[in-house]
């Protein structure tokens, strides 16, 4: 993951609505924008737009319903693991012992 990506993603997961939307996503295996929609308390519009930050980040995944009527979203377990793997590697080229003092 490179660290505009990173970035992207980092931003996306510091709203509490958007890790609201991916608890959601992760207890299914997709789901309906108006099942999204239906559970925040929130105008569409606004959860949209948390849909799309998270879609930009690559965080989540979406398709056409088969009845054209709307969108299924899913998440996108490799984003996560790549995001764990960048983290990682910060770690790993860290000269501070465990503790976290230098």
């Amino acid at each position: 993951m490179d660290d505009n990506l990173t970035a992207a993603v980092a931003k996306a997961l510091a709203h509490p609505t958007r890790l609201q939307i991916l608890r959601l996503l992760a207890s299914q295996t997709e789901c309906r924008g108006a099942d999204v929609f239906s559970e925040l308390p929130l105008a569409q519009s606004t959860v949209s737009e948390h849909l799309r930050i998270l879609k930009h980040a690559e965080l989540i995944s979406s398709r056409p319903e088969t009845s054209g009527n709307g969108m299924v979203y899913c998440l996108n377990p490799r984003a996560f693991e790549d995001l764990i793997a960048a983290l990682s590697g910060i770690t790993a080229a860290s000269i501070c012992n465990p503790t976290g003092r230098c």
